[in-house]
């Protein structure tokens, strides 16, 4: 038996039992790992806040046969009020499963795990644009996990004295007026949300969550990153942003 203690986050709840759960959680140390937290269900069970969905804890995890069992934990940030906002869940949850689909067992990632984190802190508060944090974390998640879009100059010929905003996808970047001209399925961009995506890759997401955005330069940022996710993410799971686009159509 091996023991490994370490902070994580939930990513996933799945009852395994009438009292047990299976958590999928993000760990700063282990990676992704899934781990059964027997009698957490119990409304007693000192587990219980540790293995709701988004909770934040320092785990203490033993390991035998292949599995992960949590023998303790302590809570750092429920995260328990994104619950009572459909826009912050619905946010939160989509944020989850990206990066639960994207990451392979064990996989350990520092850099995305503080992002997620400190995404979770702000999509808790009352007062900020849940949607630009959204996507501004859908663009520092593409840095984490080594599809950087280029922004700052030509992804093709490197020319940075162009700063007309023509992003392709499967070029990977913006592309300079010349460049352009070789390639299809270039899309025009207003050049603030060019210098929009330069400022998110090169802040922390706290400093950016304070930028004030207009609404039609956060959806066509919002907009893009989906585009460029689907084209960069397997099994990407838009299902909780669906819905929620579905609510606000009435």
């Amino acid at each position: 038996m091996v023991i490994f203690n370490t902070q994580g986050i939930v990513l996933r709840t799945s009852r395994y039992s009438e009292n047990d759960v299976i958590l999928t959680i993000f760990t700063r140390n282990l990676g992704k790992v899934s781990a059964i937290a027997k009698g957490a269900k119990r409304n007693k069970s000192a587990l219980l806040p540790s293995a709701q969905l988004f909770a934040y804890s320092n785990f203490t995890l033993k390991k035998q046969r292949g599995m992960y069992r949590v023998s303790q934990s302590e809570i750092i940030k429920s995260f328990y009020d994104i619950s009572y906002d459909i826009d912050a869940f619905s946010y939160a949850s989509y944020i989850s499963r990206l990066v639960e689909n994207s990451l392979l067992e064990n996989q350990t990632n520092p850099k995305l795990f503080n992002l997620i984190v400190k995404t979770m802190y702000l999509l808790s508060q009352k007062e900020v644009d849940k949607e630009f944090i959204t996507a501004a974390f859908e663009l520092k998640f593409s840095d984490c996990m080594g599809f950087r879009p280029i922004t700052d100059r030509c992804s093709v010929c490197g020319d940075e004295s162009d700063q007309r905003a023509i992003f392709n996808i499967e070029e990977g970047g913006m592309l300079c007026k010349r460049c352009a001209e070789n390639f299809s399925g270039n899309i025009r961009l207003d050049i603030t949300t060019r210098k929009l995506m330069n400022y998110i890759l090169t802040n922390e997401i706290e400093t950016v969550s304070k930028a004030q955005v207009n609404k039609v330069l956060t959806k066509e940022l919002s907009k893009l990153m989906k585009q460029y996710l689907t084209a960069y993410v397997s099994n990407l799971n838009m299902k909780s942003l669906n819905i929620l686009d579905d609510l606000h159509k009435f």
